[in-house]
């Protein structure tokens, strides 16, 4: 973890450091707006609050960029490290770690984000249009239902005004209608990520993605997906090297971290925490993960999809859940790795669970958000 994370970390967990950053920056906001008008035809995008540039933003620009109706707009991305980032098809970049980040902001009319794209700081935006896609299928609690949050991620929770939410379907919209008690209105037609699946189906082959992995074995290929837990864990969390070893004599295994976690960096385990994950999604064959709602995403390819949940009872003590994956889902889970490795080898899966997740938590075309998108875009500008 970087410095710059450490220190947001601990403004953001500290309440006496919380309370005045949300006091001094959003002072700092309102003066600003006094100043900047915005550009009528510019759009910011940002990505897990600058840490990458993936995800619903990536593919609304990708598929804005490339359109006529939008090509005397100005696209925008904010990133924590825009240097880093130098894919061709990216034009302008700014710095979300910058003071002047609130600057390009402000001059952009329209925001796209998939988490928080104002530093926490949920100031009234009339002159805006506040575009949130967020980033999962909620399985973990949020908001209030979320244990031990800090009282500057509560609060931004709970006055956040988006104007547009995007929402997979009934149930996570009568969650965020909980959870973002301000928003205004929500959209009910899906989430634009579902298109990156069809792009990248349309554009890359399995084969490159193996190549550019280093992948040459034809075992399948298991990918682990744990989540990030938050809070020191007195139980086992994750996979121990010595299982993922073992695994990696009958599969290939990639492990994806969560971006707040350190990878795994030895033996033949092959680390993609930077890699896209829809490409990692092509090559799959076994997805194992824990809490994280990527279940939710991967379900659509109608391959298994095991979950490994050794700490379930502080994990839903600690830290919280809505779903009881096994309960009320009927997915397979296991809570030691004796357990997993039973669960891997035996050949009775039911594939009609994950058919039946997709019907009822991910129903919607990925073209149906595109289009709303378009349409908000068009009729407000």
């Amino acid at each position: 973890m970087g410095r710059a994370q450490k220190i947001k970390n601990r403004i953001k967990n500290s309440s006496f450091f919380g309370g005045a950053y949300l006091i001094l920056v959003g002072a700092f906001v309102k003066v600003l707006q006094l100043f900047i008008r915005p550009n009528e035809k510019q759009i910011l995008f940002i990505s897990y609050s600058g840490r990458q540039y993936s995800d619903t933003p990536k593919e609304a620009y990708n598929m804005l960029r490339t359109d006529p109706a939008f090509k005397d707009y100005e696209l925008v991305w904010a990133l924590n490290k825009p240097n880093i980032y130098v894919q061709p098809e990216l034009g302008r970049k700014i710095s979300s770690n910058s003071p002047t980040f609130f600057y390009h902001l402000l001059k952009s009319k329209y925001w796209v984000a998939n988490s928080s794209i104002d530093r926490l700081i949920p100031f009234s935006h009339k002159r805006h249009i506040y575009i949130q896609f967020w980033h999962g299928v909620p399985m973990k609690t949020l908001g209030h239902a979320e244990i031990g949050l800090s009282r500057l991620v509560q609060y931004w929770y709970d006055h956040v005004q988006f104007d547009f939410m995007f929402t997979y379907g009934d149930y996570d919209l009568e969650k965020f209608k909980e959870v973002f008690p301000k928003t205004k209105r929500f959209v009910e037609h899906g989430q634009l990520r579902k298109n990156i699946v069809t792009r990248y189906q349309k554009n890359i082959t399995p084969a490159r993605v193996k190549y550019q992995l280093g992948i040459k074995s034809e075992k399948p290929i298991l990918l682990y997906v744990p989540t990030f837990r938050g809070y020191q864990a007195r139980e086992q969390t994750t996979l121990t090297q010595a299982t993922l070893e073992k695994l990696s004599e009958t599969y290939t295994v990639i492990y994806r971290g969560h971006y707040f976690s350190e990878g795994v960096k030895k033996g033949r385990i092959i680390t993609a925490d930077n890699y896209s994950l829809y490409k990692l999604f092509m090559i799959t064959d076994i997805l194992i993960t824990d809490f994280s709602s990527v279940f939710f995403d991967f379900a659509v390819y109608g391959k298994k999809i095991f979950l490994f949940q050794p700490d379930f009872n502080e994990y839903h003590v600690r830290r919280g859940v809505y779903l009881d994956a096994k309960k009320d889902l009927g997915l397979p889970v296991a809570y030691s790795e004796t357990e997993l490795m039973d669960l891997l080898q035996a050949d009775n899966y039911d594939y009609q669970v994950l058919a039946d997740i997709s019907q009822q938590y991910n129903p919607h075309d990925g073209d149906e958000a595109a289009t709303a998108l378009k349409n908000i875009l068009m009729h407000l500008s």
